[in-house]
């Protein structure tokens, strides 16, 4: 196959001498919100923007629910919420053998704990404990036990009480390591001995990322364990399988709305640290790690009181803390919310909210407030319950695996990583190689239309309110600071450079894309472009520079998925994507530079650098103006972060499902015949690779190219340090 690699190496020593001490800017001089208020309306900008759409779908939910006034109404919109929650997730399996085993078993004071270890999928191997009671009349109610975030996951202090305290009750207690914690850590190192990413969230969070480009969901994971859990508890003949219960806190509490909405075995529920509202959530803590978004929720017109609609009329309790971060008032709202539903059932009594004033976690009052639910509602108990003390057991006594690590006792061992990288390449989309100019017209066609629904992609042509915010001084240049309007309610800041002399003739206009701010390379490329004739515009898109939000998540997260994990995952809930909303915000810049631009007939160059690479792909594949692309240091393929082990920063270039329709180099592929640069290409975690791992990536861009009789203006380059932009890519800046 023949291909456009090249490999640009620096000239003489004097020219990268020069280079290298271009003019330098203060950073205040090039910003363009001078204001504190101005530029801290900037910074909320994004969210105000997402939050204005999130709350249209609450709004017309609350009406929804409102216009609920029959049991019949609750039966549809059961079935209503399921088939959304469903959809989210992408398809549940069919059901295995669960290759159930019993590896161990402590004998203890009023129960007998088993270790217990089965396949919620084949090699998805989840690490139990049983909880057989000493005491009472088999078959026996049963709880299925769910785990919040400890790492340790089922052998947690707080949780070990509860289960130990249930079992001495009466109950059988399935408890289990959820992926990521306990025994079934996805990204272990042997050598450490502990998690490479250093906490259960961030376990959950790199492998749901990958979910969410095959258009499925961590979540996904977690409810069939529980599914299949039920199955297990329902295979013991010491458990009655018409007295099931569910309970957990915080992430277990999450898991327990979760599988209480959706499995009808279950006879009652108690979610602890987790019910809210997702009202009173966004304007909080905001949105979790990635099992706790089922994408597009919101938009899907749900809330966490459909977890309790869904229950309705079986035993509910509400188990809360005052002082936790999931917000008590979301709390009692969603309550309010779900008794009236209970009362239309005539069953006002079987839905109840206990609230203690103290933190988040399974505390002691929480913990005696679930034995006492639980024993009323299916012991048939009038007392309420207090907990005793227990011996509990350190980790490793409570070890199900050889090892103590799934990963490292079984070969076949899979990980929500390994098993969505299967199923992306089950559903992955077949790239298209046409051979006709008809053809190649017929699948460019098809294949934008696929991507503008998938990004949210809907082309603005309100007015643009270009504003003048002052100047900057640079040699050779004339730069001006302006805001313009992407679409009403996001405005965005950008630099207008000007070569200080009238250039012979018509230069290509530039439109540059930076990887943080539009300033990353004022004083670098963009004076280059500059002084060879070029006017460029760098704007800073939505949610980047100064209309950047200062993070709240940990350096974990935002060294690993973004810099800012709520506003993408708001986006997903919305219906929307960063992808398309910066896309639009790019096309838009072209539509200033016209404007402003004395010859509307210029020619328009697009830079794009490390993280705008992607979004400025979209935008030059739906904006024919743009005649010439350069991505310098973008992302290979979205088959490649779902293909790898670890990923850095991939979450704003994720579009939710796109795998299934389109990747990267398909969208190259449609921007033939114009020209096009791919240079330093970088894997999932940012490393540059050779030219001929990309060439080797984007064969269907190459063939479409090579269709039209173009190739040529397909080029694939690795560029040196301190070789000037135009001389890197001289074939694209050629007049």
């Amino acid at each position: 196959m023949k291909t456009g690699i090249r490999r640009i190496f620096p000239l003489a020593f004097f020219i990268l001498a020069c280079l290298l001490t271009g003019p330098a800017f203060a950073q205040s001089e090039l910003t363009v919100l001078k204001s504190e208020a101005e530029s801290q309306a900037a910074s909320q900008m994004l969210y105000n923007y997402l939050t204005k759409i999130a709350w249209e779908y609450l709004d017309a939910r609350e009406q929804e629910i409102a216009a609920i006034n029959s049991p019949a109404l609750v039966e549809a919109r059961k079935r209503l919420v399921r088939e959304r929650m469903l959809a989210t997730l992408g398809p549940l399996p069919e059901k295995t053998d669960l290759k159930a085993q019993i590896t161990g078993r402590l004998e203890r004071d009023g129960y007998t704990m088993e270790k217990v270890l089965y396949q919620s999928r084949p090699g998805f191997y989840v690490t139990g404990n049983l909880y057989l009671p000493a005491k009472g009349k088999k078959p026996h109610p049963a709880v299925l036990a769910t785990c919040g975030h400890a790492i340790n996951g089922k052998a947690a202090d707080v949780y070990q009480s509860l289960w130990i305290g249930l079992a001495r009750m009466g109950f059988v207690v399935l408890t289990f390591d959820p992926p990521g914690q306990g025994e079934r850590l996805m990204y272990w190192d042997e050598e450490l001995g502990e998690t490479l990413l250093k906490g259960t969230t961030t376990e959950h969070s790199m492998a749901g990322i990958q979910c969410l480009l095959t258009g499925s969901n961590a979540a996904a994971y977690f409810i069939w364990d529980m599914i299949r859990s039920i199955d297990y508890l329902i295979s013991r003949p010491e458990v009655d399988p018409k007295r099931i219960a569910v309970t957990g806190n915080s992430g277990g509490g999450m898991q327990s709305a979760y599988i209480a909405a959706l499995d009808d075995r279950l006879a009652v529920a108690v979610p602890s640290c987790y019910m809210t509202s997702w009202r009173r959530l966004w304007e909080t803590i905001g949105p979790q790690d990635a099992e706790q978004n089922m994408l597009p929720f919101i938009g899907s017109g749900l809330d966490f009181g459909d977890y309790a609609l869904c229950f309705a009329p079986k035993p509910y309790l509400m188990n809360t803390a005052i002082q936790d971060f999931f917000s008590i008032i979301g709390a009692r709202e969603t309550f309010t919310e779900a008794k009236r539903i209970y009362e239309l059932y005539g069953a006002g009594e079987k839905i109840d909210m206990f609230e203690a004033d103290d933190y988040h976690g399974y505390t002691l009052p929480r913990r005696e407030a679930c034995m006492s639910w639980l024993g009323k509602h299916l012991l048939g108990l009038s007392t309420q319950q207090k907990e005793k003390p227990h011996l509990l057991e350190r980790d490793r006594n409570l070890q199900v695996t050889p090892t103590g690590q799934v990963i490292t006792s079984y070969q076949d061992a899979e990980t929500i990583g390994s098993l969505n990288k299967a199923y992306a390449r089950r559903i992955m989309y077949s790239p298209q190689r046409p051979n006709s100019i008809q053809e190649f017209e017929s699948f460019r066609e098809e294949l934008l239309a696929k991507v503008r629904e998938l990004v949210a992609y809907e082309r603005i042509t309100s007015e643009l309110n270009i504003q003048n915010r002052g100047y900057a001084q640079q040699p050779g240049a004339k730069v001006e600071l302006i805001t313009y309007d992407s679409e009403p309610g996001i405005t965005i800041p950008a630099l207008l450079f000007r070569p200080e002399a009238e250039a012979a003739g018509d230069f290509p206009l530039v439109l540059y894309a930076a990887h943080n701010s539009k300033t990353d390379d004022a004083g670098g490329d963009i004076a280059v472009l500059v002084a060879a004739g070029h006017t460029v515009l760098a704007p800073d898109v939505r949610g980047k520079g100064e209309t950047a939000r200062p993070s709240r998540r940990s350096s974990l997260f935002q060294e690993w998925f973004s810099p800012d994990w709520d506003i993408p995952m708001m986006a997903f809930h919305v219906k929307k994507s960063l992808v398309g909303m910066r896309a639009l915000d790019l096309v838009r810049g072209v539509d200033v530079l016209k404007a402003v631009h004395g010859n509307r007939n210029s020619q328009v160059i697009a830079v794009g650098k490390g993280s705008a690479a992607v979004p400025l792909l979209h935008a030059a594949s739906f904006d024919n103006r743009i005649s010439r692309v350069i991505l310098e240091g973008g992302l290979v393929s979205w088959r490649a972060v779902v293909e790898a082990k670890y990923h850095r920063r991939q979450l704003d270039n994720v579009v939710l499902g796109a795998l299934a329709e389109y990747d990267l180099p398909a969208l190259a592929a449609a921007l033939a015949p114009r020209t096009l640069v791919l240079a330093n290409v970088a894997d999932p975690m940012g490393h540059t690779l050779a030219p001929e791992q990309v060439a080797a990536e984007y064969g269907q861009t190459n063939h479409c190219y090579k269709t039209l009789g173009r190739l040529e203006n397909f080029l694939i380059a690795e560029r040196q340090a301190g070789l000037e932009i135009t001389r890197a890519y001289a074939a694209a800046f050629r007049r």
